[in-house]
């Protein structure tokens, strides 16, 4: 098959699934615009001592009936797989994969998670970008665990 042959049956292609590519184009839209929205809302929302607490939160999942909390923790779990994924779709299309993909993250459970978003946090670029976020907000900088030291004591 030649270049022109290629490219006649590629637009054959396009043609024949049109309706999906607008499907796939309007998603994207729908995805991109949400994750400008709704990933700097959480961003800004979270404590700035979050990295560095010695305890965890006690999450509202813990109180209610045993089936109330697997559901809970079910769903809690989808919605962090689905924003892992877009965020990893948005790595390709526009949209703020990185921080998309943290959000995700926060939302699963899974042995080490704590850690694991640490580590993708205290990369710089991904750290100036939440803070920038966060300085837009009025709201203080996300602290690290090597910014525990450097804090007054009276924030202990």
């Amino acid at each position: 098959m030649d270049d022109s042959g290629i490219l006649t049956y590629l637009f054959e292609w396009f043609k024949e699934y049109e309706t999906v590519f607008w499907w796939l184009a309007s998603g994207s839209v729908i995805v991109m615009i949400a994750s400008m929205v709704v990933i700097p809302w959480l961003i800004v929302r979270l404590p700035a001592d979050f990295f560095i607490r010695d305890e965890r939160a006690i999450s509202y999942l813990t109180a209610g009936h045993p089936a109330f909390r697997v559901f809970l923790t079910a769903v809690k779990n989808i919605f962090g797989v689905l924003f892992i994924l877009a965020g990893i779709i948005m790595l390709v299309i526009p949209g703020q994969g990185v921080l998309t993909i943290i959000v995700g993250l926060m939302l699963t459970n899974f042995p080490g998670k704590h850690r694991f978003i640490l580590w993708i946090v205290s990369k710089k670029s991904v750290l100036r970008g939440m803070n920038a976020l966060r300085k837009r907000a009025g709201r203080e900088p996300i602290l690290l665990p090597s910014q525990k030291l450097e804090m007054a004591p009276d924030r202990y």
